[in-house]
């Protein structure tokens, strides 16, 4: 079997704040009231705001530092020097990625998506840390990707490495690189299951809680966990009938990116999208829960396999649930 991992294009963009409202399953009770062990807490309660154009804080002290990294980075990124962006990276981002000539091949994306930052307006800035012990700067402000006006916020992970700060972006794609690393070591993943259908199409094992995307020639894309429903949907063969980039659960304020829709529950659509989050932007589970249940009836992802998915379904591939 043929397993072919490669860094999803959503990698290359930053993450929305503006949400367009969209049927999702809600999430349990259980979920909403006991959230995540990522739950963040900020470590500091002091945000810097600024009116010019990507003005760093005067403060100093490791909020100052913090930005000055993260300008280091993307001020190289929007000027095309991406050796140099590759060098400011952490080595979790650049493992997530793959290789050099992979960021390279991506350097007109990322100068029109994370290099806007450079020029970012009216920015604010806040340091928080998750329970995984991560750093995280919190940057929001209004950037212009590809010519467009967008308010954003986007969380970037810290690395110290030999006393240099690094960022690292695509942190959060962490079991994308778990995936790359066991390429590597020459692991072999979970074969497809039989009796899972033909050509081109998506397998969801409700009972193993993994998800496989097929190539039209019997190739596996790739293949990872996910958390479900136990028995949700019922075993069977279902199609991608419509997708969102944002979707909201209706209730607490919760949203999820990536949605790909393929089957209809009581009351809402039923379909594969990122893990979750609460209303103040917490995940409802880890990645390290993933192969376990814990949906309402969607399946989720981890935010990199979400995007891929999304990239890779078209309207109308067909989506084997096998019980």
């Amino acid at each position: 079997m043929t397993l072919r991992r490669i860094l999803p294009a959503a990698v290359i963009s930053v993450a929305m704040v503006g949400l367009a409202s969209c049927g999702a399953t809600p999430a349990s009770p259980t979920a909403t009231t006991t959230p995540a062990a990522t739950t963040v807490a900020p470590v500091t309660s002091t945000t810097i705001t600024a009116t010019t154009q990507a003005q760093a804080p005067t403060t100093g002290g490791e909020l100052g530092n913090a930005v000055a990294a993260f300008q280091d980075w993307v001020g190289a990124l929007r000027a095309g020097e991406v050796d140099r962006a590759w060098d400011l990276m952490a080595a979790t981002s650049q493992l997530a990625i793959g290789s050099f000539a992979n960021f390279d091949g991506m350097a007109t994306e990322l100068a029109e998506g994370w290099g806007s930052w450079a020029t970012v307006e009216d920015p604010g800035y806040s340091l928080e840390v998750d329970q995984a012990g991560r750093t995280l700067l919190v940057v929001n402000g209004v950037v212009h990707p590809e010519g467009m006006t967008e308010h954003k916020e986007v969380g970037v992970p810290l690395v110290e490495s030999d006393g240099v700060l690094l960022v690292s972006p695509f942190e959060e794609f962490g079991n994308v690189a778990v995936g790359l690393e066991e390429d590597a070591a020459g692991v072999e993943p979970p074969p497809v299951p039989a009796d899972s259908g033909e050509g081109r199409r998506i397998v969801y094992s409700n009972s193993v809680q993994r998800v496989w995307l097929i190539e039209a020639d019997g190739s596996v894309f790739d293949t990872y966990l996910v958390s479900g429903k136990k028995g949700v949907p019922d075993p069977g063969n279902y199609e991608v009938y419509s997708k969102s980039e944002v979707a909201s659960a209706g209730h607490d304020g919760i949203t999820m990116r990536n949605m790909v829709r393929f089957a209809h529950g009581t009351n809402l659509p039923i379909g594969f999208h990122s893990i979750p989050n609460d209303g103040r932007g917490r995940p409802l589970q880890t990645e390290d829960q993933l192969g376990e249940y814990h949906s309402a009836g969607c399946v989720r992802q981890n935010p990199g396999h979400a995007a891929e998915l999304y990239d890779w379904a078209t309207i109308g591939t067909p989506v084997v649930v096998l019980a």
